[in-house]
């Protein structure tokens, strides 16, 4: 083989092309670069790559950042000074991660000219209570385009504060001259909470108990007068109630809710207080016959009472968006919001996930109109436990479900027979279907219920049992028909019940007037109720649980049943709950409460009815400091009580955080319970606390199974098993756990789907498949498996767990699985630039971000991410064959759960987003030792910085980024909720024929922090598009304007479409015509004086109705009114050691009032009452006198008596007192004298 070289023009000086002779005879020519000292020729590589590695240029050309779900799940929450001098709270408070990287608007409302000083610097209203308060009514300012007043969404979690916020909110409005506010709420025994709240910040404002005050009104005097001004507590209950007026002859009802409208007035502009807003949750727009009571009045008094300051306010918020139909007055929908109705929204959202209800979140807090803070639960542990088990529980099972097997094919059989035609027939089977098989998971778990509590005692805990339902209505129907024989089964009454009541025995003919039995369905009816009399089924799970843990005596039982079955001395009976002798006059579970929280019980039971308003964690002021065992053993199907029951034990000022345990069989079916309550929790989190997993700080993930993935490999399951195939990727010995056919497996699974009611027999002999509605539906598929046998249902559900993992890992693999907010990971990223605003003629304020990324992984970093994977094929690999005259290096690690998926991370671009298979790394790359894969990787993460992929002598230099480690990251930040749609479609339309690549396709919310510090959250999106995006929307726009202004002349509109060259797409967001009414602000109320006197008043008793003279007359003289002195108030009392807390709390508040006005803070009008008169001009007017209070306190200009110990005398006999005598003695004697 010969060769010549020759010089080419266009090739660097040092490269000449060879001339090379074949043996066979042909010649080629390739570019060598010339040797320098003692190196060899190195040979160009100017021919065409091998097709493997062109592919594998492709996939570095595509890659983009490293991204990861964060971590952070929850931020500390940072304390500030929204006023000068506020103390931080003093628990741990914590935030959603991503809501903690969303900045609030700037405070503008003057709070502090209604909020008392000392209430800041003795910490009665921490920063970040103030900020709740400040930010409500801050947002209450606003007036909606619609002409309603903007409301504010209050999540933060229990033990917060919610209560002083509100009461927060209701004093400021009070000083400003509104003295009218309601106050909604879900028991009307949280108004001692209300009242406590209010009295706790000094505002001593009157607390109307419900509508019943109201009942005084008569036409000829009306409302008495202390009845015509302050907050009416009720209930939801009470909102939907009506009331009897008028006498014998002309009574008629009226409705609470017109009672309450009718005392707002006119113009109301007071505060509508929706607290556990929660309760309102099911109302449908457009729907009203299929809404809630409840939600429909809420939804009207809004409507009535437009002008109303509304807060929503919930620990739980919502546990799905179709809940937040309510919320109308946020703003999201209607006109001039980014959503024309309510429905846009909803659909919006739903089809885009987790991610945008995240961004949602996140820009509700943006607005200034949302706040969700929270208790940390770094106290809190979350244990997950299963209770096995045991033969004898198996065969329990099997027959239960062998019963209802055959009461299926009786029914159906019967209704042939009968000629019935009973439509709700079905759904009530499977109603008590599911009602029957919860009660009976529950009674097999109480063994390992009993185990818990007796370690937990033994170990010095003291423990918490939640449940949902009692079973008092089976409990009571089966007392009814046979009495009291021990311990009853409420499992056999459901099922009996159904049986009895709803199983066709009449033949119904319409041409025969007498009716005709069936015998055929009479006997089956009578072996069925037989039967089930005889087979083992649990006793009734409470009973049980109170009996095995001590009785009564020792547990606490805070529940809504009446009455329950006991056992004494070896006689079972029933008894009403509380006929055990307590002392004093609270409610039954609150006496029981107490019991438990001094100690004297140590297990707690809670159900539904006593979630809320309870506290049961270990309060620092009560005599129970033990630690909460809090056993879970009855998932609820709302998300809204599960959170409402973790938070009864754990709450603010305790000595330890409580160990929730969550406790499930190993039943597959049973799971269903558990999977619909992770997706509640996860939607929750990403509602109202912006993180999906920040609900309660549970991972309950592994649980959730109905999500679009979920839903997904439910129908390839029941597709493969139709069509007599196993799903792709699936092992059967995985699923059955032993050796067994395909036939043999797939045989039972086809019977499954039979039993299970999804397919009929006849269906199946057709072939003919699965209605649409019933293949995606994974909530009824995790329902009806409860009815199959246990190793049946078992395998069931291994065969879906095993499917949807498959659909996961392959969308992970494609890059299109969601996992939400993720955190971009970089060596450094910095903004270039400033933010450019975009969609200016969108209501929302959204910009446009640029940043750059280092995303290279220095050999350093690669060298700490090798040491932390040490499976056997993890380590550093080298090209097979060379790219560029270069070899390229990479570090191949292994995932979890997974023998043939390896993460890559390159030198230049980092770990990939994509995974790799075993079997093309081997294919393309060789294992090599860290010494020798050193050299390489450095130099191919130095080049990387200023070159891309492919080489120097790339065409499209600099302007080619692939491969390189910068990287630019384009992100649109702020409201970008509302326009999801449009840039979507927009990506769909241009994506092939700009030649986007499927990084960009993907459109994702991520989060990144800067160097500097600050965190950005945004929607990573095209550079090239937006600007076609933008002309997209503005097109839209104009032609909803011209469709408005077409409507409002009364003509048609014709198809403009071509004519305005707008994009035919439908989109949720389009902003009308009304978009064009502004949003405005009105002024703040200044404050006033007389109003803000009496809301920080306290009312009179008889201790200070018979204050000594010198007391009050020396109140001016005793309180340094100088404004500047930064000395406590405590100084006030330097000689006044007996001066009670009221005295001291009225001190402050005069204090208070005498500064706001010296400092010109308020300007006292014509006709206001002066507070305090310092002058000692003795021929000064007269003060004039409001209240008994001001006839006592300024009585007196100036008092000649020094005396400083203060004494209560009698004013018949005149004798002195103990200033801490009680009022009761005090009175007592006062009798006597008058007597």
């Amino acid at each position: 083989m010969t060769s010549t070289s020759s010089s080419v023009n266009g090739l660097p000086s040092d490269v000449v092309m060879q001339t090379i002779t074949l043996p066979n005879g042909s010649l080629i020519r390739i570019p060598i670069k010339q040797p320098t000292g003692n190196q060899q020729p190195v040979l160009m590589s100017r021919v065409e790559m091998p097709s493997e590695m062109s592919d594998e240029i492709g996939k570095i050309a595509q890659e983009g950042v490293e991204e990861n779900v964060s971590d952070e799940v929850f931020s500390s929450f940072q304390h500030y000074e929204i006023l000068p001098g506020c103390k931080a709270h003093p628990a741990d408070i914590v935030e959603a991660g991503s809501l903690a990287a969303v900045s609030l608007p700037k405070p503008e409302y003057p709070l502090q000219d209604s909020i008392p000083p000392h209430l800041i610097d003795y910490g009665k209203l921490s920063s970040l209570q103030l900020e709740g308060i400040c930010y409500a009514c801050q947002r209450h300012q606003i007036v909606l385009p619609n002409g309603n007043r903007a409301g504010f969404f209050l999540g933060d979690g229990a033990g917060v504060g919610k209560g002083r916020q509100i009461a927060g909110i209701i004093l400021d409005n009070y000083a400003r001259k509104r003295t009218k506010h309601i106050w909604f709420s879900i028991s009307a025994d949280l108004i001692v909470d209300a009242r406590r709240d209010l009295c706790d910040i000094g505002c001593h404002m009157k607390v109307i108990e419900g509508c019943k005050q109201l009942d005084k009104e008569t036409k000829v005097f009306g409302l008495p007068a202390g009845f015509k001004d302050g907050v009416i507590f009720s209930t939801y209950a009470t909102l939907v109630s009506s009331v009897q007026k008028g006498g014998i002859f002309n009574s008629s009802k009226q409705s609470r809710m017109k009672q309450l409208v009718d005392w707002c007035g006119e113009d109301f502009n007071g505060c509508l207080i929706f607290d556990e807003c929660h309760k309102a949750k099911n109302f449908i727009p457009g729907k009203e016959h299929a809404s809630t009571k409840v939600a429909l009045a809420v939804a009207a008094i809004q409507t009535i009472l437009p002008k109303a300051r509304v807060v929503y306010c919930s620990a739980t918020g919502v546990s799905d968006v179709k809940n937040m139909a309510f919320m109308e007055r946020l703003g999201l929908w209607g006109d001039g919001a980014p959503f024309k109705s309510f429905e846009h929204f909803l659909d919006s959202v739903h089809k885009k996930g987790l991610g945008v209800a995240e961004m949602l979140a996140m820009e509700m807090k943006a607005s200034g109109m949302y706040l969700s803070r929270g208790l940390s639960f770094k106290e809190a542990e979350f244990v997950t436990l299963e209770a096995s088990l045991t033969a004898d529980q198996i065969k329990m099972f099997d027959t239960a479900a062998h019963l209802w097997n055959e009461v299926r094919k009786s029914l159906n059989s019967a209704l042939q027979r009968t000629g019935s035609n009973n439509n709700r027939i079905w759904s009530l089977f499977w109603s008590c279907h599911q009602r029957f098989f919860k009660q009976l998971c529950l009674g097999l778990k109480v063994p390992t219920i009993i185990k818990e509590v007796e370690s937990a005692l033994a170990e010095g805990h003291c423990v918490v049992i939640g449940l949902q339902t009692t079973g008092e209505s089976s409990l009571e129907t089966e007392m009814v028909k046979n009495g009291i024989n021990g311990f009853m089964s409420v499992c056999r009454e459901i099922f009996t019940r159904f049986v009895e009541q709803h199983f066709p025995t009449e033949i119904e003919n319409a041409s025969n007037v007498e009716k005709q039995e069936d015998p055929w369905s009479i006997q089956a009816k009578s072996m069925l109720i037989d039967f089930a009399k005889q087979i083992t089924l649990p006793i009734s799970s409470l009973d049980e649980i109170i009996d095995k843990c001590g009785g009564p005596y020792k547990v606490a039982e805070m529940t809504g049943r009446r009455g329950r079955i006991v056992q004494k001395s070896s006689i079972t009976q029933y008894e009403l709950r509380g006929s055990e002798s307590y002392d004093g006059i609270e409610s039954l579970n609150v006496r029981e409460r107490n019991m438990f929280m001094e100690g004297k019980k140590l297990i707690a039971i809670i159900s539904d009815a006593a979630s809320t308003g309870i506290s049961l964690h270990a309060d620092e002021r009560a005599d129970n400091h033990r630690r909460r065992i809090h056993l879970t053993i009855e998932l609820p199907w709302s998300a809204d009580k599960a959170v409402q029951q973790l938070g009864r034990s754990h709450r603010a000022n305790q000595t330890s955080g409580p160990l929730y345990k969550l406790l499930t069989t190993d039943l597959g079916g049973e799971r269903r319970f558990a999977a619909a309550v992770a997706k509640r929790l996860q939607s929750l989190g990403a509602l109202t606390k912006g993180d999906r997993r920040a609900a309660t700080g549970a991972d309950l993930g592994e649980f959730n199974f109905d999500t679009p993935y979920g839903r997904n490999a439910l129908r390839s399951m029941y597709s493969s098993i139709l069509h007599k195939q196993l799903f792709s990727g699936v092992s059967l010995t995985t699923i059955t756990g032993c050796d067994m056919d395909f036939n043999t497996f797939n045989t039972q699974m086809q019977s499954c789907l039979v039993l299970m009611g999804v397919l009929d027999e006849t269906d199946l002999l057709s072939g003919a498949g699965i209605k649409e509605k019933e293949a995606g539906d994974v909530s009824r598929f995790l329902n009806r498996i409860l009815g199959l046998a246990v190793s049946k249902q078992n395998i069931i559900f291994n065969y879906f767990t095993e499917c949807l993992h498959v659909v996961i890992q392959n969308a992970k693999k494609e890059g299109r699985y969601n996992e939400g907010l993720l955190d971009i990971t970089a060596t450094s990223i910095q903004q270039v630039g400033k933010a450019r605003p975009v969609f200016k003629e969108s209501a929302l304020s959204t910009s446009h971000v640029m940043i750059t990324v280092d995303r290279g992984m220095s050999w350093d970093m690669a060298m700490v991410r090798k040491n932390n994977h040490t499976q056997r094929d993890d380590g550093f690999y080298c090209s097979r064959r060379e790219t560029r005259g270069k070899k390229l290096y990479l570090l191949a690690t292994q995932k979890e759960n997974s023998t043939h998926l390896f993460k890559i991370a390159r030198p230049n671009t980092g770990v990939s987003a994509v995974d790799e298979e075993k079997v093309e790394l081997a294919v393309r790359y060789v294992p090599i030792d860290s010494e020798k894969a050193e050299v390489g990787w450095r130099e191919q993460h130095e080049s990387a910085l200023k070159l891309c992929i492919h080489g120097p002598h790339c065409k499209n230099r600099p302007h080619c980024t692939a491969g390189t480690r910068t990287y630019k990251l384009h992100l649109l930040c702020g409201g970008i909720v509302g326009l999801m749609n449009l840039l979507e479609l927009t990506v769909a339309q241009y994506a092939t024929r700009l030649q986007l690549s499927k990084l960009d396709c993907n459109l994702r919310v991520v989060r990144v922090k800067l160097d500097t510090g600050e965190r950005l959250v945004g929607l990573r999106y095209p550079e090239m598009l937006i600007p076609l995006a933008e002309k997209a929307f503005r097109e839209q726009r104009a032609l909803g304007i011209l469709s408005q202004k077409t409507l409002d002349s009364g003509g048609q509109l014709q198809s403009s479409t071509q004519k305005t060259g707008a994009a035919t797409c439908n989109l949720d967001a389009t902003p009308t015509a009304k978009i064009l009414k502004e949003i405005s602000q009105e002024p703040v109320t200044p404050i006033s004086a007389k109003h803000l006197g009496m809301a920080v008043t306290p009312p009179v008793t008889i201790e200070k109705f018979f204050r000594p003279k010198n007391e009050t007359a020396n109140i001016g003289k005793e309180v340094d009114l100088n404004p500047s002195c930064n000395g406590s108030i405590e100084t006030a009392y330097e000689d006044t050691e007996d001066t009670s807390i009221d005295n001291k709390q009225e001190i402050q508040n005069e204090h208070y009032m005498s500064n706001t006005i010296k400092q010109g803070n308020i300007v006292p009008k014509k006709g206001t009452k002066r507070l305090l008169d310092n002058s000692d001009d003795s021929n000064a007017k007269k003060m004039k006198q409001s209240n008994i209070m001001s006839s006592f306190i300024f009585q007196k200009k100036k008092s000649d008596q020094k005396k400083k110990k203060k004494d209560i005398t009698c004013p018949i006999c005149q004798k002195e007192f103990d200033p801490k005598i009680s009022n009761k003695n005090l009175n007592d004697h006062i009798d006597n004298c008058l007597l």
